[in-house]
């Protein structure tokens, strides 16, 4: 599949080209009120293959709106007379600046993916750091962290939706005591989520050790330290 960036500039001179990379294709378009665009494509040998990637392509878009900030993003059309083609490594060279990424509310479970994708774009948004690409990568890193397993259609059609909220009507920018707050919550769940966990594993440890297994074969069944299963002091 092709892929790549397609920019627009409103201008009448190719001024803006002095501080990007060189493109894979320039041309000059015309608008209906006869002011010119300078229109530049970036064009990849393959679409982003990790949520690292797609969130370096962010990276990329801001780094470019730095620089030109007249740069309109649309999408990209493929057309002919490429001539140069770059992997996002090879162009990420040109923009090396770090760019730091909000920490997301990660969803306690599936139900809440959905939630805490919106909430991540809403901070995004009043971050000035919002690309559909940045998205993309959190919607794919939620889906692995998580273990999910929604297709990679699936997670592009829920980052898809998303975009197409009405954000004008966002008028509550979280705070960082409101963000802490809420990572301090997600924590907690995931905690006690562990615990449950843990206990589960104990109530079997005790079970297979009425059952006359040592204390080295509960760990090998339970897949656990030999440490821990002495930790129970499971009694025969």
């Amino acid at each position: 599949m092709q892929w790549g960036l397609n920019l627009r500039i409103v201008s009448d001179f190719d001024e803006e080209l002095w501080g990007l990379p060189p493109p894979s294709k320039v041309r000059w378009l015309s608008r209906a009120d006869g002011k010119k665009i300078l229109n530049i494509l970036y064009h990849f040998e393959y679409m982003p293959q990790s949520w690292r990637e797609w969130q370096r392509i962010a990276s990329i878009k801001i780094q470019i709106l730095q620089r030109v900030p007249k740069v309109e993003f649309m999408e990209y059309t493929p057309l002919d007379g490429i001539e140069r083609v770059y992997t996002i490594s090879e162009l990420g060279k040109h923009f090396n600046k770090f760019v730091k990424f909000y920490k997301p509310l990660y969803p306690s479970d599936k139900k809440e993916f959905m939630r805490s994708l919106t909430l991540y774009c809403q901070r995004l948004h009043y971050e000035g750091q919002l690309h559909v690409e940045a998205l993309i990568a959190m919607a794919f890193h939620f889906n692995a962290k998580g273990g999910y397993g929604y297709s990679h259609r699936e997670v592009m059609k829920k980052t898809k939706s998303i975009m197409l909220l009405d954000m004008s009507k966002w008028r509550v920018k979280l705070t960082c005591k409101e963000l802490q707050q809420a990572h301090v919550k997600g924590g907690r769940i995931a905690v006690e989520k562990k615990r449950e966990k843990f206990q589960l594993k104990k109530n079997e440890g005790m079970e297979l050790r009425k059952n006359g297994l040592t204390l080295q074969q509960i760990a090998d069944e339970l897949h656990v330290s030999l440490i821990t299963v002495k930790r129970w002091k499971l009694s025969k």
